[in-house]
């Protein structure tokens, strides 16, 4: 079986074609394409190289015909060409140009033209490369053959190259199983630019960020961001392909990109960071996620959709407030200008391929369903699969880092690129002194063919330029910031080291690729009381790995059900020893509804910059308050871990359970993978996402909170009236739903009637609504409230059982309403009676 799995190193910029087996013995094979760097190129059909010309006479490193001899087993490598045979000859006919072994970059000279030399260069860390030069010019399309090029280790072979009848670049058939190629990507950062980006990401009042609307600036929203953004941009320089795309989006109460799609470049990546910086992005305006989602959504979703993996990263601080809208219509996300689930375009038209990742900090307005029950659904039937759901960030936003990277990860490479490790810390003040050393681990594997360590840090960590860091394995110390293997990108309070096999020193000295790291890191500028973060993300042809979390039926109390799902070579990882896959749930102490409701602060003044609802209003002053604060920081903030034991239920498939849903919020889990395999030996994984457990409203409890009457207005167009229904949604166990979900009512389609108005929050949990009817004699509607359906009672119809019919006075002027003469008779009886008292 022979899966097949694209690579680029960018210092090299290579493309190749990832060829091999799993067997014992090991093969190289051959691989060209028309993108690499070869020069001459490749022709347009594919099967022979370009004539030489003038330019190419005086050949150098970047002048010379490029083949990649690829393998998935490093044990191949080095491969030795002192004994190959290669020749040149012009495709049409000829005599064959035989060309010489030669380690150097040959240089023309009076008495060596139209010779021709060859060497073999490691040029990728784990690839070899056969560079092929000629001294002057070719005319015609060229031939190239090679044979007799050797591996190394015992039984490995190399296969012969011949441009007459292997056509460049195309991979044999996919092998069975998940694919270890994967698309090209065209990932787009969709961030939200509103008014409430510039304000803190910490709560108000923080020590060090200060107010929430005017925060010190290094504290704001949009600053933290950038940080989050930049440190997945230093990792996705490392992996990304030239094939790769990428758009970025800014939107308030309007969306614009910066140009459409475009390839996904270092120069690209890195104009991201000056986007974000441009005056024009700065934060200002609404929130209208629609209009964000939307601007670059054609260019994914059009006819070239499945000719690659097509992602959206959402980040947005704050509720809908303005068109247009992401709604979910109970059966999928539609975009429209109402709000409402009826009508609207398709986020995800049918047939068509797109991930919506969302990612919400929701410190403002932690009610709203738009933090809550719609993000859950934009990550369950989005194609994503996971979500970020934050209360605050810290510095650095270790959360929303881990986050973006595991999309970029499921974007550029899917099965193949995969968090290891992941942790942060604290550091006391060192007293002016360098900062002690941190010892940190993580473990790759065996077929890990690069990995890449993205360190952190804030500015009391270094307040200036780098730690020292230290990398070991074997015995053998590796100096990541002296050593030319290691590829390094970073910025202010991040670095990115990137290390391909063979893992060796600066010095040659390597080391397996299976087993522990150590690292040690020590702050040289250290400034006070200070934070870290550390992630380890590895590049593996070999063990894919996807995780899920669930609940078979919305609510307080119904478990989380929990999956990861392994293969290695494509077939299930079966018999991973007991306790070695394990997950890790942490969750509100409180149910949010219940403790906003029964809070005794009354909503302050709308901030400046951008729109709160009534239920966020509440929820500030709460926070504000020192009496109240700690009692919806428990439900905002979670509790301590818990750690369940996965147990393999189907081949390849480990799942659990997670019962104690007890409160409304939401849950993170973290999966933890510490195990072994037949092809890998030792390996890790970790993977986190959110879970959102909603309150359920039950039927029979919430009619027992429900008051109704006629409605005093009632549109002309509503002929069967309007009834006005006040009502406090509660599952079986009295839990509220909201405040803050007021946005969130409506009414279950198909329905001969609607809505009249606005949805009124009384911010003690109870709702009013006023429900216009087109006709008399109607039962009343079913009510979809945060995404799950409520039935009413029968009273509340236009003739529903019950004695509780109402008659309606429709829009009749207001001298013919009948409670106004019942009001003119009682003042008339009043004014006779104290008539005849007189």
């Amino acid at each position: 079986m022979k899966p097949q799995l694209p690579l680029w190193r960018l210092g090299a910029m290579l493309l190749a074609l990832f060829v091999g087996t799993d067997a014992v013995a090991a093969t190289a094979s051959p691989n060209v394409t028309a993108a690499s760097t070869s020069e001459p190129k490749l022709n347009g059909t594919g099967d022979a190289w370009a004539p030489f010309g003038n330019a190419l006479g005086f050949p150098n490193s970047s002048k010379s015909i490029k083949v990649f001899y690829l393998s998935d087993d490093l044990a191949v490598y080095p491969l030795n060409g002192a004994g190959a045979t290669v020749q040149l000859r012009p495709k049409g006919g000829g005599p064959m140009i035989n060309c010489t072994f030669n380690a150097g970059v040959p240089v023309m000279s009076g008495t060596n033209g139209g010779t021709c030399t060859f060497r073999m260069s490691n040029t990728a860390g784990q690839i070899d490369t056969l560079e092929v030069f000629h001294l002057g010019m070719l005319s015609g399309d060229i031939r190239l053959t090679a044979t007799g090029i050797t591996a190394s280790g015992g039984g490995n072979t190399v296969d012969a190259y011949d441009s007459d009848t292997v056509i460049p670049g195309t991979p044999p058939a996919p092998a069975v199983g998940p694919p270890l190629s994967r698309l090209p990507a065209r990932l787009v950062l969709v961030f939200d630019k509103s008014g409430s980006m510039a304000w803190s990401s910490k709560l108000n009042g923080d020590p060090v960020c200060g107010a929430l609307y005017a925060p010190n600036p290094d504290c704001q929203r949009w600053r933290v961001l950038r940080r989050a953004t930049e440190q997945m941009i230093s990792v996705a320089k490392a992996y990304q392909l030239p094939t790769d795309k990428l758009g970025v989006v800014f939107f308030d109460h309007d969306a614009t990109n910066t140009g459409g799609i475009a390839a996904m470049s270092s120069v690209n990546l890195d104009a991201v960071l000056s986007e974000i910086d441009k005056p024009a992005h700065q934060p200002s305006g609404g929130t209208s996620i629609g209009d964000g989602i939307e601007n670059l959504q054609s260019a994914l979703v059009g006819g070239d959709n499945a000719s690659f993996n097509n992602t959206m990263l959402l980040f947005t601080d704050g509720a809908q407030n303005t068109s247009k809208f992401v709604v979910w219509d109970g059966l999928d996300l539609r975009l429209n200008a109402t709000n409402s689930p009826i009508g609207g375009e398709l986020v995800r038209p049918a047939g068509k391929q797109l991930s919506l990742c969302p990612f919400r900090l929701r410190l403002d307005d932690p009610s709203d369903p738009d933090s809550s029950s719609l993000l859950q659904n934009i990550a369950n039937y989005s194609g994503c699969g996971a979500l970020n759901i934050e209360t605050t960030l810290d510095n650095p936003p270790a959360g929303a880092i881990q986050y973006f990277l595991q999309v970029l990860a499921d974007t550029l490479i899917g099965d193949k690129l995969e968090l290891l490790h992941t942790a942060k810390g604290a550091q006391a003040d060192p007293g002016g002194r360098e900062g002690p050393p941190i010892d940190m681990a993580f473990k790759t594997s065996k077929k890990d063919l690069a990995f890449t360590v993205l360190l952190g840090w804030d500015k009391a960590f270094q307040a200036d330029g780098r730690p020292n860091i230290k990398l070991s394995k074997d015995g053998v110390d590796f100096d990541p910031l002296h050593n030319p293997r290691f590829t390094i990108s970073g910025g202010n309070g991040h670095i990115a080291l990137t290390l391909r096999a063979p893992f060796c020193d600066a010095h040659g000295k390597c080391v397996s690729p299976d087993g522990d790291w150590k690292m040690q890191v020590n702050s040289t500028l250290a400034r006070g009381p200070s934070h870290w973060n550390l992630f380890v993300i590895a590049d593996n042809a070999s063990i894919y790995s996807r995780y899920a979390v669930s609940q078979n039926k919305a609510g307080i109390g119904e478990p989380l059900q929990l999956k990861a799902t392994l293969t290695e070579g494509g077939k299930p990882l079966t018999g991973l020893a007991a306790g070695t896959v394990r997950a890790f749930i942490s969750g509100p102490a409180e149910s949010l509804g219940n403790i906003l409701a029964a809070g005794k602060a009354k909503a302050g003044d709308a901030p400046q910059g951008d729109a709160l609802s009534a239920a966020g209003l509440k929820a500030q002053a709460m926070l504000n308050d020192p009496a109240q604060r700690d009692k919806l920081l428990a439900a905002l903030e979670l509790g301590a871990e818990k750690g369940i034991e996965l147990k393999e239920t189907s081949p390849g498939v480990y799942t659990g359970e997670y019962p104690a849903t007890l409160a409304e919020g939401v849950y993170q889990v973290t999966y933890r993978i510490d195990s072994s395999s037949p092809d890998n030996g030792g390996f890790t994984r970790v993977y986190t996402t959110d879970h959102y457990v909603q309150v359920a409203p039950d039927a029979a409890a919430t009619a027992k909170t429900i008051k109704h009457e006629p409605a005093r207005a009632c549109p002309s167009t509503f002929a069967g009236g309007c009834v006005q229904v006040t009502l406090k949604p509660v599952d079986a166990k009295g839990n509220l739903v909201g405040p803050g979900k007021g946005a969130s009512v409506q009414l279950v389609q198909p329905f001969e009637g609607g809505l009249v108005g606005d949805v009124i929050d009384n911010l003690d949990g109870s709702y009013r609504i006023v429900i216009g009817y087109n006709k008399k004699g109607m039962a009343p509607p079913v009510l979809r409230i945060d995404g799950l359906e409520l039935k009413l009672p029968d009273a509340v119809g236009t003739g529903g059982k019950g004695g509780g019919s109402i008659v309606d006075s429709g829009d009749k002027p207001i001298w013919m309403q009948w409670w106004v003469w019942l009001i003119a008779l009682l003042v008339l009886l009043i004014l006779i009676l104290l008539m005849r008292r007189k």
